[in-house]
C-alpha cells in the first residue's frame, strides 16, 4: 500500500516497539513520520537510530498526546494483536478485549484528518478483524491478503467513507460479539 501514501503526508505509526517499518518508509522518502509506544525504553533506544523521525511516549488506547486530525495515516503492525494475546478465542472474546480494540479505534479515529487512512497490517483473518472494524461507522474497509502458506492481510479504513451495507451484512452474522451496534466515531 506505500504507493497510495503520498511522501508529504503526516503518519502516525502506533505501537511501533522496535518495529525497521518506519524506518523504511522513511530511506523511501516518507519523512514526516511520527512513532508512538508505550515503551519509554523502545522510544529512547530507536531517536539515536533516526534522530530527525519524531518519537512520542503515549498509550495507542487513547493517543492523549496527539492532536485531533492531525495525521493523514495512522500504521499498526500487529500490534492489536500483540494488546489481545492473552484472549483464548477470538470466537468469544472478553470484555476487555472487546473495550480494548473499541478504545483503539476511536484514538485512531479521532486522531486522522476527515479523510485519513488507518493502515493496519494483521495476520489476523477478515472474519474477526472485519467486523470489529466496522464499529466505526464512517469509514470504509478493504482487505488485501499477502503471502501463500503463511498468510497476512493489510487492512486500509478510509473515513468518511462508510462501509458498503452488502460488507456489514455480510459479517455481522461471523462474529457476533466483535459486531456489536457500530460506533457512531
Amino acid at each position: 500500500m506505500v504507493w497510495r501514501i503520498d511522501r508529504k503526508f503526516r503518519i502516525l505509526h502506533i505501537g511501533c516497539g522496535s518495529s525497521q517499518m518506519s524506518m523504511q518508509l522513511y530511506d523511501m522518502g516518507y519523512k514526516n513520520i511520527t512513532n508512538v509506544d508505550y515503551s519509554q525504553v523502545l522510544i529512547e533506544n530507536s531517536q539515536s537510530l533516526y534522530p530527525n523521525m519524531k518519537r512520542v511516549y503515549d498509550d495507542i488506547r487513547s493517543l492523549a498526546t496527539i492532536p485531533s486530525c492531525s495525521f493523514d495515516v495512522v500504521l499498526e503492525k500487529a500490534t492489536i494483536e500483540a494488546l489481545l494475546v492473552k484472549e483464548k478465542s477470538p470466537w468469544s472474546s472478553s470484555e476487555e478485549a472487546l473495550a480494548t480494540v473499541e478504545s483503539i479505534f476511536k484514538a485512531v479515529a479521532r486522531v486522522l484528518t476527515s479523510d485519513g487512512v488507518f493502515v493496519s497490517i494483521s495476520f489476523i483473518q477478515p472474519y474477526f478483524r472485519v467486523p470489529a472494524l466496522l464499529r466505526v461507522r464512517d469509514w470504509s474497509v478493504t482487505v488485501k491478503d499477502f503471502g501463500e502458506f503463511f498468510q497476512y492481510f493489510i487492512y486500509v479504513m478510509q473515513r468518511g467513507k462508510g462501509a458498503p451495507r452488502e460488507m456489514i451484512e455480510r459479517y455481522a452474522h461471523i462474529a457476533p460479539q466483535w459486531s456489536r451496534p457500530l460506533l457512531n466515531k
